[in-house]
C-alpha cells in the first residue's frame, strides 16, 4: 500500500519547523508538495527535516488557481501508483488515534467517502471551536484513487477548490477520528490572516464586491467568537505546538502590512484591534 500526501505550500518555513517533527510520525511514502513560489526557504526545510521522499511541483503560473495546484499533485500521485493520498494543509494535523490506527483506518476508505470531523483549535492545543459553522464541521481528507476522479469540474475555479476531487464511494461521517487545524490557535493571526484574504480577493481579478466577500467569509470569522469547547484527549493526544510561532508567521508574511498598504474600510469587520 502506497500513501501520498498532497500540500499546497508558501512561504511556511517558520511553522514547518514545529509541524514537520509531527508530520515525521506518520505513515506517508511520500510527500508532494505544491510551492506557490515561496520566497523563503520552506523548499530547503522540506526536503532536509521530512524523513519521506519530498517532490516540489511549481509551474510558476502567473495567477493563484488552487484548482490547478491541487489536480496537478492529485495527477502526480496517479502516476505514481499511490494507493491513496491524504490532502492536508500546511497548517493541519492528524488526529492521534488516526495516526495510531492508520492502516486500518486508510482501509476503511477504500469502501466509504468518509468525512472527518474537522478539529479547529483555539488559543491553544486545549479546546476547539464550537461556533455555528463549525459544531458540525466535517471535511473530507482522503481519496482512495481507484474510487477517485478528477478536478476537472473545479477547473473554471480558482480559489476555494474542494480539496478532494470526487469520490465514487458512498458518504460516511465520524467523529471517531479527525484532522486538526491550527490556523486559529492564535487568534491574531487567524483574524489578520482572514482579513488578508478578504482584501486579496478584493484587489485582485476575482471581481468579489465587499458584500459578496462579507456574506462569505463574516459567518465563518463569526466576530472571532469560537465558543470554544474542550478537545478530546484521543483526537489531541501528546501533540505538541508552540501557537507563538504564529506571531513570527503573522510578520514574516505581512498580513497587517497587506491590509494597511490596500485596506478597504467595509471589509473590517472583525479583527479591528489587530490593525
Amino acid at each position: 500500500m502506497k500513501v501520498h500526501a498532497n500540500v499546497m505550500i508558501k512561504n511556511e518555513a517558520l511553522v514547518l519547523h514545529e509541524i514537520i517533527p509531527i508530520w515525521n510520525t506518520y505513515a506517508i511514502d511520500e510527500w508532494v508538495f505544491y510551492d506557490d513560489t515561496s520566497t523563503d526557504d520552506t523548499v530547503e526545510v522540506l526536503k532536509k527535516h521530512l524523513n519521506a521522499k519530498v517532490t516540489i511541483i511549481n509551474d510558476h503560473l502567473p495567477l493563484f488557481n488552487e484548482t490547478h495546484y491541487r489536480s496537478r499533485m492529485l495527477e502526480y500521485s496517479r502516476e505514481a501508483d499511490a494507493d491513496y493520498v491524504v490532502a492536508i494543509d500546511a497548517d493541519e494535523l492528524l488526529s492521534a488515534n488516526l495516526v495510531e490506527n492508520f492502516e486500518e483506518v486508510l482501509k476503511v476508505n477504500s469502501q466509504y467517502n468518509i468525512a472527518y470531523y474537522w478539529y479547529n483549535l483555539v488559543e491553544g492545543l486545549d479546546y476547539i471551536r464550537q461556533d455555528p459553522l463549525y459544531v458540525n464541521n466535517y471535511k473530507h481528507f482522503i481519496m482512495p484513487l481507484k474510487h477517485t476522479g478528477t478536478f476537472d469540474q473545479y477547473k473554471g475555479m480558482m480559489i476555494h477548490t474542494p480539496r478532494t476531487a470526487p469520490i465514487n464511494l458512498p458518504v460516511q461521517h465520524t467523529k471517531d477520528y479527525g484532522f486538526i487545524h491550527l490556523q486559529a490557535i492564535n487568534r491574531r493571526f487567524y483574524a489578520l490572516k482572514q482579513l488578508r484574504y478578504k482584501h486579496f480577493e478584493y484587489h485582485s481579478k476575482f471581481d468579489q464586491s465587499v458584500e459578496s466577500l462579507n456574506q462569505r467569509y463574516d459567518p465563518v470569522v463569526n466576530g472571532l467568537n469560537f465558543n470554544k469547547k474542550p478537545i478530546p484527549s484521543h483526537i489531541i493526544g501528546d501533540i505538541q505546538f508552540d501557537p507563538t510561532v504564529y506571531d513570527k508567521m503573522e510578520e514574516w508574511k505581512g498580513f497587517k502590512k497587506y491590509i494597511q498598504e490596500n485596506r478597504v474600510e467595509g471589509l473590517i469587520t472583525f479583527g479591528e484591534e489587530y490593525l
